[in-house]
């Protein structure tokens, strides 16, 4: 993920600058705001623009830790944002 220089993110990993918003570090809830999820520690990670954007629009949105667990899953397998690059 990337906060501040989006260029250096893009020449580093070889994408390019549109592929590159994805991974702009945000915010995420764990619960919801609209589900009553607060602005707390506990609550608020760092996550990709994609990430966040898309956890809560599937059709079965994941509880935390189950998402957690895919998350790591995924990242073991060295494929966790290939989607986001192909997409």
């Amino acid at each position: 993920m990337w906060q501040t220089d989006q260029r250096s993110f893009s020449a580093r990993f070889r994408v390019t600058d549109r592929a590159a918003l994805r991974f702009r570090c945000t915010a995420e809830h764990l619960e919801a705001r609209c589900d009553g999820g607060q602005d707390t520690e506990e609550n608020v990670v760092a996550a990709c623009l994609y990430c966040n954007k898309n956890r809560h629009k599937r059709k079965r949105p994941k509880d935390p830790v189950s998402y957690k667990s895919l998350v790591r899953s995924r990242m073991e397998q060295g494929r966790w944002h290939s989607v986001a690059l192909t997409h």
